[in-house]
């Protein structure tokens, strides 16, 4: 059920909607149209005036929500303050989508999240069913995304060369098979998608060809192996088992940046067949 505008929603199995329409009215948000605080390499120059130019980089987003808590849905101000607290409460770890529709202008986005604080005042409007709370939200990653994962699906077919009607005991080396696609970020910032290959595959890379960087796989893939390279936490896995091990030397993570990125799925060697590579991503922003 899509969101209504000025809306929020926290988890997906058991989501807890709030905002418009609800007993629970935003007043205010800070946080998701600001940038998030900067992580700055900068340093002294010692003694010289000035600094070096480091690197930035963006830190965690801090989420600060008001809202106001009135009876509703049958219930009173007091059971749905209850309900509010049982929904937003802190994590000892991971995150939970927090999905929001800010106006009709938009589309509805999500991003990753975890309660660090509630503050609730108990002062005469809240006597009379009026609960003013300020609830805080951290995100480790300050991206937000589109709702709609999109995939890239590669089917390569082995590259055959000429074809003689003569059949000689010879061989000729490995051969080779790649192909081509592109991924589309509508967004603002970089994403970085997570790639499966279906084996067999004999040495498989991944390229992208806009930036000229590639991931290279020490490891030859048979028929039924799955691997999974997540190109934003930097990890792989071979059938469910952690293989990072198995990235080969001279490889270079890449992301995809705004508009189109060409991708580019190689493999080499004596074991050519059926394989696949699908890309799954969401354009980001910031």
């Amino acid at each position: 059920m899509p969101l209504a505008n000025y809306s929020f929603q926290f988890g997906t199995s058991s989501p807890f909607i709030f905002g418009a329409g609800t007993p629970f009215q935003i007043i205010n948000e800070e946080g998701l149209a600001s940038l998030p605080p900067m992580r700055v390499q900068d340093d002294d120059r010692g003694y010289n005036d000035g600094m070096y130019s480091g690197r930035d980089f963006y830190s965690g987003r801090m989420i600060s929500l008001t809202i106001h808590t009135f009876a509703g849905n049958g219930l009173s101000a007091a059971q749905n303050f209850e309900l509010l607290k049982a929904a937003l409460i802190p994590q000892q770890q991971g995150t939970t989508p927090l999905l929001f529709q800010l106006s009709n202008t938009d589309t509805t986005k999500t991003i990753q999240a975890r309660v660090r604080s509630r503050t609730t005042p108990i002062d005469p409007e809240y006597t009379f069913g009026f609960i003013r709370s300020q609830i805080n939200l951290f995100c480790p990653d300050p991206r937000y995304f589109d709702t709609t994962v999109q995939s890239l699906s590669l089917n390569p077919q082995p590259f055959s060369g000429r074809s003689y009607s003569r059949t000689y005991s010879l061989s000729y080396g490995a051969g080779s098979y790649t192909n081509t696609g592109t991924i589309t970020n509508s967004g603002r910032v970089t994403t970085y998608p997570s790639i499966t290959i279906t084996g067999p595959a004999t040495l498989p890379s991944i390229t992208n060809v806009t930036t000229n960087q590639t991931v290279s796989i020490n490891y030859t893939l048979v028929t039924g192996d799955t691997m999974v390279v997540d190109l934003d936490a930097k990890q792989i896995t071979l059938n469910g088992s952690a293989a990072r091990n198995l990235l080969a030397n001279g490889s270079q993570w890449f992301g995809c940046g705004l508009g189109n990125t060409t991708i580019s799925f190689n493999a080499t060697g004596t074991t050519l067949g059926v394989s696949t590579i699908t890309a799954t991503y969401q354009s980001a922003y910031i």
